[in-house]
């Protein structure tokens, strides 16, 4: 009895992890097209193979290899949607080096997958112990499988083979994207020619003012999380007021990515110009890329901080802030009531009064990036369904998600009301800046560009409001209307407004105006500025 069950124990331990990878192959869906999901299915019975093929190789125990090769593509198929969950991207190589550095993305994003999966490692490790290695003979024939496998998996990672790396869907290509960003994730600095407001490093000449406010305002920029004016969907009634004087901001992520938008507007690029590790912009941008915005303030005696929603060390936070030019970075540690509340009830007032805080006890100018967390997904999807807001071509999902949205969008309304009422009775002139980043990730994942009006997922608003003059987004802009503006504009805009002149903002907003409000590459020569103004589409 005790051979048979030391015989048997070893497929005990292997089996149940290893019936994870049949639900994968089921779950995880390919490009459009029976190609598209035979390559899926392939790569990752192949990838299983060559994986196993090393273990087997290395160790000589064939249930060992078998459940240790399922534990690691397992787990980083969990990883992939725990990250599409709170953070709305694709799992790619470089977010291992931020599980390195961060203990608190792990223990926030997923700690009892995390608990289980360790748990289970240390069981297989048990396994090596308890399983007795094979003959030569049967690893020889082992070894042959495992080569053939290699060859497979190598020919589907070729250059034609190759993902799309920039997918926001939940189980796509999960783990093509993941393997193929270990060598595709880089950036790039594109080619362009010789102009002052790109790429990687800022140009100190172009960036020194030329002209600057006799009084130096204090200037506010506002990131409403996971924000968009509920208009864009016309299947849907929504309730209560938006934000004010808002124009279409163009965002570059859907559902999730935020750093994107925030590395777009203290860096001043698009960052999808950088190649196929745009989306992975965070974990590059520290020793590579500089700031702008922030660092042109600071040398002319602004303080330069942030407030931030989660730890600071949370996805490289801090760090890319500090490279882009923010001296001061205060987190969501270091705001008692912030802390002690999950991620989606997070009101925007406990990052606002710490706003006024440090508006009111700084004596130096201030330069202030704020991030809030109140409309984070998930929002409820159980409600009843509302016949009289949303209308039959919605689901009853789709129409709890919005009007979980909208209930929290006019808090977030309210709540930006009030902050603008204290900063006016301020004495110190106050310019904020309200954006969007993206839609909401459950919004993402639910609806279509079908279901927006225009057919636009990636379109947000912003606006721009003044303590001395009240909303100024329209003269902000000097009356000239786009379709979008690019939110990687929105530093020259905001410069040019209180005051501040350069070749830098000079030089971009002319890019700006060639390109009608788009960031455009870099060739804005005579031949491509318009005739004629682009007008909004007016909403039906």
């Amino acid at each position: 009895m005790s051979r048979r069950f030391n015989y048997y124990l070893p497929l005990m331990i292997a089996l149940p992890i290893t019936l994870v990878m049949p639900y994968i192959l089921t779950m995880d869906q390919g490009s459009s097209g029976i190609w598209g999901a035979i390559y899926n299915r392939l790569y990752i019975l192949l990838a299983w193979l060559s994986v196993f093929g090393l273990l087997f190789a290395i160790t000589r125990r064939r249930w060992f290899a078998t459940g240790m090769t399922s534990l690691i593509l397992a787990s980083l198929w969990i990883s992939a949607a725990i990250k599409y969950q709170y953070l709305g991207s694709q799992l790619v190589a470089p977010d291992l080096v931020v599980a390195f550095l961060s203990g608190e993305t792990l223990l926030e994003m997923g700690l009892l997958p995390t608990l289980a999966i360790t748990s289970y490692c240390l069981l297989l490790l048990l396994l090596l112990w308890l399983e007795n290695p094979l003959r030569l003979r049967e690893r020889n024939l082992m070894l042959a499988t495992w080569v053939g496998a290699i060859l497979g998996f190598a020919t589907l990672n070729l250059p034609n083979h190759y993902v799309d790396l920039q997918w926001t869907a939940k189980y796509k290509n999960t783990l093509p994207t993941f393997v193929q960003s270990i060598w595709r994730t880089q950036l790039q600095e594109p080619e362009h020619s010789q102009t002052s407001y790109c790429c990687f490093k800022a140009d100190t000449q172009a960036e020194s003012f030329t002209q600057t406010p006799p009084e130096k305002p204090n200037i506010v920029v506002i990131l409403e999380e996971s924000t968009f004016p509920l208009e864009l969907i016309p299947s849907f009634k929504a309730e209560g007021e938006f934000f004010k004087d808002t124009y279409p901001l163009k965002v570059h992520t859907t559902g999730g990515a935020t750093w994107v938008q925030e590395i777009a507007f203290l860096h001043g690029v698009a960052p999808p110009l950088y190649g196929d590790g745009w989306k992975a912009i965070n974990l590059f941008t520290p020793g590579r890329l500089d700031g702008r915005i922030a660092p042109q303030l600071a040398a002319q005696g602004y303080r330069t901080k942030t407030i931030y929603p989660t730890a600071g060390r949370f996805y490289g936070g801090q760090r890319f802030h500090e490279q882009l030019g923010i001296q001061e970075f205060i987190d969501c540690k270091a705001l008692p009531k912030c802390a002690k509340r999950s991620w989606n009830s997070i009101p925007d007032e406990i990052f606002f009064d710490e706003l006024l805080k440090q508006v009111k006890t700084n004596v130096e100018p201030l330069f202030t990036f704020v991030a809030t967390m109140r409309q984070h997904s998930p929002h409820e999807k159980n409600s009843k369904l509302d016949t009289q807001r949303c209308d039959a071509s919605l689901s009853a999902k789709q129409c709890s998600i919005l009007l979980d949205y909208n209930e929290r969008l006019k808090l977030s309304v309210t709540a930006h009301k009030d902050l603008l009422s204290k900063l006016k009775k301020l004495p110190e002139r106050t310019i904020v800046v309200t954006f969007g980043d993206h839609i909401p990730g459950d919004v993402a994942a639910n609806f279509t560009e079908s279901d927006f009006y225009p057919q636009d997922r990636f379109r947000t608003f912003f606006n721009v409001w003044d303590s001395k003059h009240g909303f100024v987004t329209r003269k902000v802009l000097d009356n000239q209307e786009f379709a979008t503006i690019d939110i990687a504009m929105l530093d020259a805009l905001t410069l040019r407004y209180a005051g501040f002149e350069s070749s830098y903002i000079s030089d971009k907003l002319v890019h700006m105006q060639k390109c009608s409000g788009s960031f455009c590459a870099f060739d804005t020569d005579d031949s491509t500025a318009l005739t004629q103004l682009e007008l909004m589409q007016p909403l039906p």
